[in-house]
């Protein structure tokens, strides 16, 4: 049964980076359409350098899925890893192995379109317990060293994307059709993963904390406290996690407390905004 589900969580992962790769090579790159973040970049470096989007994004993810490696995990950092080479071979072998089809000259709707196929791409790579590559990583070391929320450093990160690309294209169009772009994605992304804040709040009721709190430690780098609480039916001591975490971490948090004791069960509940260095410690 694990290795099945592992198998699923690969498939979803390979989906997810043709969708993405999809999302790119066929709405965003031939309308000159600039979507935030790596896919930004790639379709950047094509027009500017000449460089293929693949190649491009392999530079652009590599380096930064290899800085995050403490904040990551072992299993979360090969899984960015396999994201970040498979994106790249199918964002250069798709028009390669396949004719395209032609889908028509009209920005804003490629921009709808590619953004729903990019965000459709990155929500399956969350559900399946990875990240989309190395953007939200920058983020998330970004975010933790200056004390700004993850969503608010995302969105200046995908609007500078844009910003530049529009200066490049000398097209400002471009630049509001990326912005549509950027929210049709993100909007996706949270359909698929079934939320709408980056930050979540998970209260897990256990019996066996002492048990699954090394294990959430030391695999998914995720540190919280302890709240003593009774058991209103039986009156024994159990222990509730309270941890702050964020939305790509919920499904492999989840599927370790399913494993590990399952017969624990978790509240998951938005965070709006935290505040404070020791949020998470």
């Amino acid at each position: 049964m694990k290795n099945f589900k592992v198998l699923l969580d690969y498939i979803l992962i390979a989906l997810g980076c043709a969708s993405l790769a999809c999302g790119i090579v066929m709405f965003f790159a031939p309308n000159q359409v600039p979507a935030g973040g790596p896919p930004g970049l790639a379709i950047l470096g094509n027009y500017a350098l000449g460089l293929s989007p693949g190649v491009v994004l392999f530079l652009v993810n590599t380096p930064l899925v290899i800085a995050g490696y403490k904040l990551l995990g072992r299993k979360l950092f090969i899984r960015s890893l396999i994201v970040v080479i498979l994106t790249s071979v199918f964002t250069d072998s798709l028009p390669l192995l396949f004719e395209l089809p032609d889908l028509g000259d009209n920005r804003l709707l490629n921009a709808l379109y590619g953004g729903l196929m990019v965000g459709l791409g990155i929500g399956l790579m969350f559900k399946a317990g990875s990240s989309s590559g190395g953007w939200s990583i920058l983020a998330r070391i970004i975010s933790s060293r200056f004390n700004i929320s993850l969503g608010q450093c995302l969105f200046f990160m995908d609007a500078a994307v844009i910003l530049l690309s529009a200066i490049v294209f000398q097209d400002f169009e471009a630049a509001m059709l990326g912005g549509i772009a950027v929210f049709v994605t993100g909007r996706m992304v949270d359909l698929i993963v079934s939320g709408s804040s980056d930050i979540k709040v998970v209260h897990i009721s256990c019996w066996k904390a002492d048990r699954l709190k090394p294990i959430i430690e030391n695999e998914l780098g995720i540190s919280g406290s302890v709240v003593k609480a009774k058991s209103m039916k039986s009156g024994g001591d159990k222990e509730i996690l309270f941890l702050i975490i964020e939305k790509t971490q919920l499904v492999p948090i989840r599927k370790l407390v399913e494993e590990h004791d399952p017969d624990a069960y978790l509240v998951v509940m938005n965070a709006m905004e935290v505040y404070g260095t020791g949020s998470r410690a």
